[in-house]
């Protein structure tokens, strides 16, 4: 029996499965639990492997310098992430759909605490109205929508939110200037070359004909915060794989990347 985290982790990625198989319109008749790869699935008729990695945005190494005016970014953050947890209170207690959501705010926003409180119930507000279900996704940008409250328009620049079905899953970040990474074919070809090692360990483990690699994009987390270019190079990805995809399901954006190469050993 596995440990809570393991537990957790299984939980998790099957979350992140379930996002990619409903906006690809895919209804596997059974869905199984597994190891190397993670989860197999019966596909009309054919059993398929799914091995599902994330992608995360690397971080600055401990030699670079901070960058100036610290504390004023700090002010910031403090700020903003107060009115970040008052909001997502204010929204929760009133019984609202469960949502995770991700709050772009402005240059402008305020250090009065009070009118801190208004922009809080002004979000939670706003998100209230989108009335969110399950898998659901909604967003308001302040240069679409002037008529809205002055203050949220003047505070908040853009609020995505998405349905889901735990509490577990209703996270509500905070997104930060430059905090968005361009997802480029480097990402995805790292992410590929880490799993490709075992791609034939995959096949054999799951005796399937197909194996699939799922690299997903968690843009509700800081971390992982990626922005997918229309005219992102994706014939100089390759992958060993049957079906290699990218999913941002926040966002509702899958692509998926050209089968070119084999792994060593393979025929």
């Amino acid at each position: 029996m596995g440990s809570v985290r393991d537990q957790k982790k299984k939980e998790h990625e099957r979350f992140l499965l379930d996002r990619f198989l409903e906006l690809q319109g895919i209804s596997p008749a059974r869905i199984e639990e597994s190891e190397s790869p993670d989860f197999i699935i019966d596909l009309e008729g054919r059993k398929v492997g799914i091995e599902l990695t994330e992608l995360f945005i690397r971080r600055r190494s401990k030699g670079q310098p901070q960058p100036a005016g610290k504390p004023l970014l700090q002010a910031v953050e403090t700020t903003t992430n107060r009115i970040m947890s008052k909001a997502q209170s204010i929204y929760f207690d009133a019984g609202n759909p469960l949502v995770l959501a991700e709050i772009w705010f402005s240059d402008q926003v305020t250090f009065d605490k009070d009118k801190g409180d208004q922009i809080a119930k002004l979000i939670a507000n706003q998100i209230q109205s989108m009335s969110l279900q399950n898998s659901q996704a909604g967003a308001w940008r302040s240069s679409e929508d002037e008529s809205e409250e002055r203050l949220l328009y003047e505070s908040v620049d853009m609020i995505h939110a998405f349905g889901v079905p735990e509490l577990r899953f209703a996270r509500w970040t905070v997104a930060k200037p430059g905090m968005v990474a361009p997802l480029t074919p480097k990402h995805l070809q790292e992410a590929i070359d880490e799993k490709s090692e075992k791609f034939g360990f995959y096949k054999k483990n799951a005796r399937t004909e197909e194996i699939w690699l799922l690299i997903v994009a968690d843009a509700t987390l800081p971390s992982r915060m990626f922005y997918l270019a229309p005219d992102l190079p994706r014939a100089s990805v390759s992958s060993p794989f049957t079906k290699t995809f990218y999913c941002d399901f926040v966002h509702k954006e899958v692509i998926e990347i050209p089968n070119k190469a084999k792994t060593s050993g393979e025929k």
